[in-house]
C-alpha cells in the first residue's frame, strides 16, 4: 500500500509523543482540506481556462498537466451553479476529516485479549517470551500485527483463536462504523451532484478500468475460477478440523496443514531469515536490478532510533536521485501495518535540476529481544519486498512535475510495480541469497525447505484469493449505493463470496482502513493491477530474474514516468504486446 503524506504529516503515524502526533493530524486534515480549497477556486480555474483558450502549442507532460487539472476542477464541481458548487466543496472536505478521524482512531485503537498459559499451546516459544503480564499472570497479545497473525497460525485452542479475532474484527468499532456509513453517503451525494452515478462511477472514471461494470466482470470471471479451488481447499481444512470452517480457522489449519503434510514450519523457516541480513541482501538485490547505490546517512535527521536514512545513488553519474528511510519495528502509537510514505515528490525545478524525491517505508516486524535479532517470517519478507517496490517507484521517478511522479498512478496500477518484486522472493537463488541461520549466518535454507516452499505457494490460493475478490466486493457494493448498513452487507458477501462466514458480533467495516484512506471504489485494484504486475515478471522469468539489462529497461519504461505517460502504453511498451491474465492465473495455481 502506498499512502501520500508530506514530511510533518508523517508524524502523525510515527511519533512517541502523542501531542505531536495530534499536531500532525491537525496539520494533515488542514492540508487535504486546502486541497479541496484550491479546485474550488473559480478565480484559479477561470485563468487555466484562459489559457487553454489561446490554444498555444503544447506537447508532452505540459499538454496533459493542463488536461488533467481542468478536469480535476470539473470534477470538484467548477462547472455547477454556485449552490450545489459550494455543497459539493463541503462534501469533500466534509469527507476529509472523516477519513482522518476514522484513521487516527484505528491508528492509536488499544484493546488486548488475556490468555492462561494453556490458551498459548502451539505457540513458539520465542512469541510467548516477548510477551507481556496482565496482574495474575496472564499473557498479554494485542491486536497488533506481529502478535495477531502468529497466534491465529499457531494457537491449538479455537476458543482462543474465537477470542481474539473477535477483538480484532472489532478494532474502531462502534466509531469507525458510523464515521465511515457518513463518508459513504457524503462520497454518494458529491457524486451525484456532480452528474455521476454513483461514487464508483465518478472515481473510476480515472482509472484504468473506467467505469464499475468493467471491475464487476473482472470480479466475476475470476470468482467463477476461483470457486472451484476454493471449495477444493475447504474441503480439506474441514475434513481436518471435522466441522465448517470458521474465521478464526482458515490461518490455523492452512498453517497445520504445512506443518504436517508437508512439513514446512513458518515459525522453524524465519529463523533463516533475520532482519538484519535481509535488508541488506534485499537492499543488494534492488541495487543490482535497477542500477543503483544505496548509502546510509546515519548522520542526517530522523524522528527515531529506529529509522534509518539512506540516499540512493545512480551508479551511471554518481549523482544523488533521492531518499529513503526504513522504519520498521512497532512502538507505541506508530501506525500499525506496512505501508511506503511519499514525503517530497520529484519534480524538474525552475533552474533546470531535479527536486529529489523522499519516501520512508513504516512497518511493524517483530523487535530483536535480547537474546535473538528481529526474525521474519516468509510472508513478511514478501511483505518487505512488496513496500520497498513502492520506494522505489517513488524515489527513481523522473517525471516532470509532482503531480504525474512516482506512484501518482492510476489507483489500479499503483501495486503491480510493487506486486512484481513480490516474486523475487519464490525465486531459489533469491531465497538462499537472502537467508542465513541467526546462530549461524553462514547457514542457508536448505534445498529441500526452499523447494517445499515454492511448491507450496499456491495452498489455499483459492480460499486466499476468493478472499481478496470478497474485499473489493463489497467496496463496489458500498460506493453504488446512497445508503448502506456496512456490517450487514460485509457480512452477506463474506459468506457469499468467501464462502467463510463472518464472525457474529463482529464489525469488519470499523478496522478495514483501506477504504477510507484512498482504496475507496478502488480495492479490486490490488487484484487488476496484479494481473500486469504477473504479466510483466513474466520478461524476466524468460530473460533472467536479476538480469540488469532488463532491470534497468524496467526502471526506464515503469519506474521513472509515473504518470507522465499513460499506464496501458507503459505495459504495452514493456511486453511488447497487449498484456493478459494468462500468467496470472497460472501464478495462483488455475
Amino acid at each position: 500500500m502506498s499512502d501520500r503524506v508530506s514530511g510533518p504529516t508523517l508524524l502523525k503515524y510515527v511519533s512517541t509523543d502523542k501531542a505531536v502526533r495530534d499536531a500532525a493530524h491537525e496539520c494533515e486534515t488542514l492540508i487535504q482540506q486546502f486541497g479541496v480549497e484550491i479546485y474550488t477556486r473559480e478565480d484559479i480555474y477561470n485563468a487555466l481556462k484562459a489559457y487553454e483558450d489561446k490554444k498555444e502549442p503544447l506537447e508532452g507532460e505540459d499538454k496533459k498537466l493542463l488536461e488533467k487539472t481542468l478536469i480535476e476542477f470539473k470534477r470538484n464541481g467548477l462547472d455547477l451553479a454556485g449552490p450545489k458548487r459550494a455543497e459539493v466543496k463541503t462534501l469533500k472536505q466534509e469527507v476529509v476529516d472523516l477519513e482522518l478521524t476514522f484513521g487516527k482512531n484505528l491508528n492509536e485503537w488499544k484493546d488486548q485479549v488475556h490468555f492462561t498459559r494453556e490458551d498459548l499451546e502451539g505457540l513458539p516459544e520465542d512469541f510467548v517470551a516477548h510477551l507481556a503480564t496482565a496482574p495474575g499472570g496472564k499473557f498479554i497479545v494485542t491486536l497488533d500485527y506481529p502478535d495477531y497473525f502468529p497466534f491465529m497460525e499457531n494457537a491449538k485452542s479455537e476458543d482462543a483463536r474465537r477470542r481474539l479475532e473477535f477483538k480484532f474484527e472489532n478494532r474502531g468499532y462502534p466509531q469507525n462504523i458510523e464515521l465511515f456509513e457518513k463518508a459513504i453517503a457524503k462520497r454518494h451525494r458529491a457524486a451525484r451532484l456532480l452528474g455521476y452515478k454513483t461514487h464508483a462511477d465518478y472515481v473510476l472514471e480515472d482509472r484504468m478500468a473506467r467505469n464499475p461494470k468493467a471491475v464487476k466482470g473482472f470480479l466475476d470471471r475470476l470468482t467463477k475460477k476461483l470457486k472451484v479451488k476454493a471449495e477444493q481447499d475447504l474441503k480439506i481444512m474441514e475434513g481436518i478440523k471435522g466441522g465448517p470452517m470458521m474465521a478464526w480457522d482458515w490461518r490455523y489449519f492452512d498453517n497445520l496443514i504445512k506443518k504436517t503434510r508437508h512439513e514446512l514450519d513458518s515459525q522453524k523457516v524465519k529463523e533463516y531469515f533475520p532482519a538484519d541480513a535481509v535488508t541488506v541482501e534485499m537492499l543488494n538485490i534492488y541495487q543490482e536490478l535497477l542500477g543503483v547505490a544505496f548509502k546510509e546517512e546515519p548522520s542526517l535527521g530522523r524522528w527515531h532510533p529506529d529509522a534509518k536514512l539512506y540516499a540512493v545513488i545512480g551508479v551511471d553519474n554518481a549523482q544523488v536521485l533521492g531518499y529513503f528511510y526504513l522504519d520498521l519495528f512497532p512502538r507505541e502509537g506508530k501506525f500499525k501495518h506496512a505501508a511506503a510514505f511519499d514525503l517530497v515528490r520529484g519534480r524538474l525545478l525552475d533552474d533546470q535540476t531535479y527536486q529529489s524525491p523522499v519516501a520512508a517505508m513504516v512497518a511493524n516486524f517483530n523487535k530483536p529481544s535480547a537474546d535473538r535479532p528481529s526474525l521474519l517470517t516468509h510472508s513478511e519478507v514478501e511483505t518487505f519486498f512488496h513496500e520497498f517496490g513502492h520506494i522505489m517507484h517513488q524515489v527513481l521517478t523522473r517525471a516532470k512535475y509532482a503531480r504525474f511522479s512516482g506512484t501518482n498512478v492510476a489507483r489500479d496500477f499503483v501495486e503491480a510495480p510493487s506486486q512484481r518484486l513480490e516474486n523475487w522472493v519464490w525465486n531459489k537463488e533469491v531465497l538462499r541469497r537472502l537467508s542465513g541461520h541467526y546462530a549461524d549466518r553462514t547457514k542457508k535454507l536448505p534445498d529441500e525447505l526452499i523447494a517445499t516452499m515454492i511448491a507450496l505457494k499456491n495452498l489455499n490460493s483459492g480460499v486466499k484469493y476468493l478472499r481478496q475478490v470478497f474485499f473489493a466486493s463489497v467496496d463496489l457494493a458500498y460506493h453504488t449505493k446512497k445508503k448502506v448498513d456496512t456490517t450487514d452487507v460485509w457480512a452477506d458477501l463474506r459468506e457469499s463470496v468467501a464462502l467463510i462466514p463472518a464472525t457474529p458480533g463482529t464489525h469488519g467495516p470499523a478496522g478495514f482502513g483501506h477504504l477510507m484512506g484512498g482504496y475507496d471504489a478502488g480495492y479490486y485494484g490490488y487484484l487488476w493491477s496484479e494481473v500486469y504486475s504477473a504479466d510483466m515478471f513474466s520478461r524476466f522469468e524468460k530473460e533472467g530474474i536479476m538480469s540488469p539489462g532488463l532491470g534497468r529497461e524496467y526502471r526506464r519504461l515503469i519506474l521513472e514516468p509515473g504518470r507522465s505517460l499513460d499506464e496501458a502504453d507503459q505495459i504495452k511498451k514493456f511486453l511488447g504486446r497487449e498484456p493478459n491474465e494468462e500468467a496470472f492465473l497460472k501464478s495462483i495455481g488455475l
